[in-house]
């Protein structure tokens, strides 16, 4: 039985009907890629208050990749190495 776990840091707490609008699509979802049958996919949401120490767009900076740490990385393989 597939699981979707939804981990969100808030001040607002999500409302019923946007965690029934997300379960929704998560359902279609499921169905159309994995071929989960309807009813069998578990959904829980786990909301927070967002870290008070932290800056509001220090999370997006973190994940945002550095154009500038490997200018030339590219890989030439379709897999994502690089070639010898």
């Amino acid at each position: 039985m597939p699981m979707l776990e939804v981990l969100r840091a808030d001040d607002r707490p999500l409302s019923a009907d946007q965690k029934r609008a997300f379960a929704r699509e998560a359902t279609r979802i499921f169905q159309e890629v994995l071929g989960t049958p309807p009813g069998r996919l578990r959904l829980f949401f786990l909301e927070t208050a967002p870290d008070p120490l932290e800056e509001p767009n220090e999370a997006a900076q973190e994940q945002a990749p550095d154009p500038s740490a490997a200018p030339n990385a590219q890989s030439d393989q379709p897999d994502g190495h690089k070639g010898d």
